[in-house]
């Protein structure tokens, strides 16, 4: 089996969650960070046919981006990539030791749903780094609904805000910065939060590829 370019740079954004990943067999693949705050699923072109673990994910990254044109061997107890330059072995992890991200879905309840674009989200990411902001907000006030960067313990900080649309329903929700490991491209985004109320989270869906991102808000958050 041969790994397709977009299926190493899911990984190497997957890696960027939590270097500990579970395959199963199949094509649907998950993480969820140390800090089980941001959970993120998508599904590949490969089919995976067994179960298991790698506790160091970037290692393995790089030692199937070492090789071009690779061939990828999953056997019982090591995956062995070979080319015409050589042959690795890489052995599986204890699955006792890594962190699997949770079978299945968040349920949610969507509170405001607005669209995102690769380009806001670069723009996010740049203000965030003009500015020294240490957080993303979505807040709804006054019916209008803006996206913004900024550090929300200085009201004087400098920031950055877009109008995203209208909502008859205050609410202002908040992560960290670091936290916004998504690919950069197309998804729809909610506020949204689960049954119970207990948590909420930003939900970034891109229906084409079945890429997901749940990113859990910070304290201080009402919905």
């Amino acid at each position: 089996m041969k790994i397709g370019n977009e299926t190493l740079q899911l990984l190497k954004n997957f890696a960027s969650i939590n270097t500990n990943i579970v395959f199963k067999p199949g094509n649907n693949i998950a993480t969820i960070s140390t800090g089980r705050n941001i959970f993120a699923k998508t599904t590949i072109k490969e089919e995976i046919p067994i179960e298991f673990a790698i506790y160091d994910l970037n290692s393995m990254l790089a030692m199937l981006t070492l090789i071009n044109d690779q061939e990828v061997e999953f056997g019982e107890k090591c995956l062995y990539v070979s080319s015409a330059a050589g042959k690795f072995e890489y052995y599986y992890s204890n699955p006792e030791i890594v962190i699997a991200a949770p079978s299945g879905e968040i349920e949610h309840e969507e509170i405001y749903k607005f669209r995102i674009t690769t380009e806001d989200i670069h723009m996010l990411m740049k203000a965030a780094a003009i500015t020294g902001s240490p957080t993303i907000s979505v807040t709804s006030k006054d019916g209008a609904v803006s996206l913004s960067v900024a550090d929300r313990k200085n009201a004087t900080a400098s920031n950055f805000t877009k109008f995203i649309g209208t909502h008859s329903e205050p609410f202002d929700v908040f992560i960290a910065v670091q936290n916004l490991k998504v690919i950069p491209d197309t998804y729809d985004v909610c506020v949204a939060k689960i049954p119970s109320g207990k948590a909420k989270f930003l939900h970034f869906k891109n229906e084409p590829k079945n890429l997901q991102y749940w990113i859990a808000v910070e304290p201080g958050s009402a919905v």
